[in-house]
């Protein structure tokens, strides 16, 4: 390819012979056409060199290595890439042809910008538990820089292989880091510290295939203590760094298990918060229970750790007015 791409996308592929040919063809099929495509076999014995050496299309490029896992698979991508945007794409997954130039028409004017993503649908649908069905309806429904600076400790609120980024601040950072937690979602929280925003084209532009074999339902690397963890350790470095005093809402087990995680940092809560009166009065970790009516009106920050569903919202809603400004005195972490 002789001329500049303006976006490099990254397709990592393990072992994906049966599906890989169907998403590399969703990329080459974009509108928009000035594009490079690095697929990375990450070492596949099933016959997925034999596909890739059959497919010919001067916008793609084969960079084949020894398995050695996602990490070093992206950031052998992130070294070759050419273009100053790094797209995502999943080998088993399918973009819709407009996915990219959407996209870059979103990212490419807000310099504030570091990474976009768009609405995500899963497929089969006879496959997609109700589970993940309400984690979709969330994902979708954060648009602005200011629904994802929201719920940035909520959960990932960008889908990983549907996200476009900017190859200068991904590669200011060093990539991916390799470790027992989420590779795209420590990036993600890096990137925020670092003060790039984030948003989404409002249509769904990629499809997200659901099976029991995905690499986030059986590698401990994302399970939800990883996740915690990760999160804890982010906390302890940007908002609760140099002792901040806080409060955790929610003494029931989201907001224990965090307790948990933030005191392997040392950081350790002044109070729960809670609305269960069976709780209320009581310690827990060493902590007392109040309740929301009796928080001290002293400014400390409020870690909002509920996962009941519908919870969150009100807690915003009652903090909100009663003074507290999200992201400065009270942040949602579940």
């Amino acid at each position: 390819m002789s001329t500049q791409p303006e976006i490099s996308v990254l397709l990592p592929a393990y072992n994906a012979v049966t599906t890989l040919k169907d998403a590399i063809e969703s990329v080459l099929a974009q509108t928009l056409r000035e594009i490079e495509l690095l697929v990375i076999d990450d070492g596949s014995d099933d016959g997925t060199a034999e596909l890739l050496a059959s497919m010919t299309d001067p916008r793609m490029r084969v960079l084949s290595r020894p398995h050695h896992g996602l990490v070093a698979a992206l950031n052998h991508g992130i070294e070759q890439a050419r273009a100053p945007y790094l797209a995502r794409m999943d080998a088993d997954d399918l973009s819709h042809p407009q996915r990219l130039a959407a996209q870059l028409e979103l990212i490419g004017p807000n310099a504030k910008l570091g990474a976009v993503g768009c609405c995500v649908e899963m497929f089969p649908n006879s496959e997609v538990q109700a589970g993940m069905r309400h984690y979709l309806r969330w994902l979708n429904s954060l648009l602005t820089p200011e629904d994802h600076a929201r719920n940035i400790f909520v959960e990932m609120p960008l889908l990983h292989p549907s996200m476009l980024m900017r190859t200068a601040a991904v590669r200011a950072l060093g990539g991916y880091r390799k470790g027992l937690f989420p590779e795209d979602y420590d990036l993600l929280l890096r990137m925020h510290t670092a003060g790039w925003h984030f948003a989404k084209v409002p249509e769904v532009l990629y499809r997200w295939r659901e099976h029991g074999n995905r690499l986030s339902r059986n590698s401990d690397v994302y399970s939800s203590d990883a996740f915690q963890s990760l999160k804890a350790r982010h906390l302890a470095q940007t908002i609760l760094q140099n002792g901040r005093p806080f409060r955790i809402w929610g003494a029931g087990r989201d907001g224990r298990r965090m307790c948990r995680a933030l005191e392997h940092h040392r950081c350790k809560p002044l109070a729960f918060i809670d609305i269960d009166p069976a709780k209320i009065g009581r310690l827990v970790r060493g902590m007392p229970v109040v309740s929301k009516d009796a928080i001290p009106a002293d400014g400390t920050l409020v870690l909002v750790s509920v996962g009941t569903k519908g919870a969150r919202e009100l807690i915003r809603t009652f903090l909100n007015e009663n003074g507290y400004s999200e992201g400065e005195s009270f942040l949602c972490i579940t």
